[in-house]
């Protein structure tokens, strides 16, 4: 079988995806000996020239965004009867098969790869640009740089597919995963970066329950289960819960104002909520021991420690809280407090007539990172996209 070398430059080598109007490729570029991917467009995305003139439009605005965990876009070839995008080749599976391998998500671990995403979802929103469509399919987990987003409005959101599980409007111009789209994109209104972030609070809630917070099959049933809102999830602090299940509000104002506020919140909650390991829902089979993609207690230091002052201020005061908490809790607390929680005081005895001892807290136990270590990766072929669902 001879071998295709698309506009005189890129030879495919074999196929890594295809959806409704995209199929990607990964390629070898033969002018520079790079590996990339080659995410060639259905002829029906570039047929007129108003669909061309978008194409140009939306490359050019993504190629002024730079940013580590976008996965960048090197090119678009346009010659009349082929078009395609040209992206960087990332090695490493999708967390769409990641999730599908049935592979558990420690809390740190889906902390750090949301907070990832949301540094990428920050960079184009400050450039003005909308992903729409942020699904784990959409997510690509370097094995070097951490989570990459992929898969842009580009080409009516190619990285969708054309099946059941994509919605699009009657202008066709705006589209998403079911299970991830917004309240305000089922109806039809345009996708704004509040869009994004209720994306990527979905994202988040599956790596953390190990189950979508929407299971709908058609819009209709997906209107009537976001309007009751998302299951609690268990076996995470109740604060982390409450972060994610705000960022995926019916209503955009009720969500954290950017994503960027939403990651820290989540590191907030997850820092300040518990000292005991975390044990994952979705998977309480052990996997085999392997380096973590991510080194997550690294991380999720250096992202502490890049916060403001004030709001490094304020999470000290949250977290003296929590100590203070744990040292004079009133009789409600005590009732409503779990069984199971890690680091509560023990009673205490009754003070003699001679001296009132001081109460002071119980030190809480350190956390053991050992314990957090990642697990391994589900197999999955490098690519530069989304994988088209």
């Amino acid at each position: 079988m001879s071998e295709t070398v698309l506009f005189g430059r890129y030879r495919l080598m074999e196929r890594a995806g295809s959806g409704g109007s995209a199929a990607v490729w990964r390629a070898i570029d033969t002018r520079t000996g790079d590996e990339v991917a080659v995410k060639r467009l259905h002829p029906v995305v570039f047929a007129d020239a108003a669909g061309q003139a978008r194409l140009r439009r939306e490359f050019a605005a993504l190629r002024e965004v730079d940013d580590q965990h976008i996965v960048r876009v090197r090119d678009l070839d346009i010659d009349g009867s082929d078009a395609a995008l040209i992206l960087d080749f990332v090695d490493g599976p999708s967390l769409a098969e990641r999730l599908a391998a049935g592979s558990p998500f420690r809390a740190d671990e889906a902390i750090s790869i949301a907070s990832d995403i949301a540094e990428a979802l920050a960079a184009a929103h400050a450039a003005g640009i909308v992903h729409r469509d942020v699904t784990p399919g959409n997510i690509l987990l370097d094995r070097i740089d951490g989570a990459r987003l992929t898969d842009f409005g580009i080409a009516l959101g190619a990285g969708g597919g054309a099946g059941a599980d994509t919605v699009v409007t009657v202008t066709g111009q705006v589209m998403g995963t079911l299970k991830y789209l917004a309240p305000e994109q089922l109806r039809g209104a345009a996708a704004t970066p509040s869009s994004d972030l209720h994306g990527l609070a979905a994202v988040t809630y599956e790596m953390l329950a190990g189950r979508p917070a929407y299971a709908a099959a058609t819009p209709v049933e997906l209107a009537e289960v976001q309007a009751r809102g998302p299951e609690p999830i268990a076996g995470i602090p109740q604060a982390l819960d409450a972060v994610v299940r705000r960022g995926l509000a019916t209503d955009p104002a009720d969500r954290p104002p950017a994503v960027a506020t939403f990651a820290a919140e989540l590191n907030a909650a997850f820092e300040g909520g518990t000292t005991e390991p975390i044990v994952p829902v979705a998977d309480l089979s052990p996997a085999p021991a392997s380096e973590p993609l991510i080194p997550r207690p690294a991380v999720l230091a250096r992202r502490a420690r890049s916060l403001p002052v004030p709001l490094m201020a304020i999470l000290a005061l949250v977290v003296s809280g929590v100590v203070l908490a744990a040292v004079s809790p009133s009789s409600s607390d005590v009732a409503a407090r779990p069984s199971k929680e890690i680091g509560a005081p023990a009673a205490m005895p009754e003070p003699t007539p001679e001296a009132t001892p001081t109460r002071t807290a119980t030190p809480k136990p350190e956390r053991k990172d050992d314990d957090h270590k990642g697990k391994g990766e589900g197999g999955g072929k490098g690519k530069g996209h989304g994988g088209d669902d």
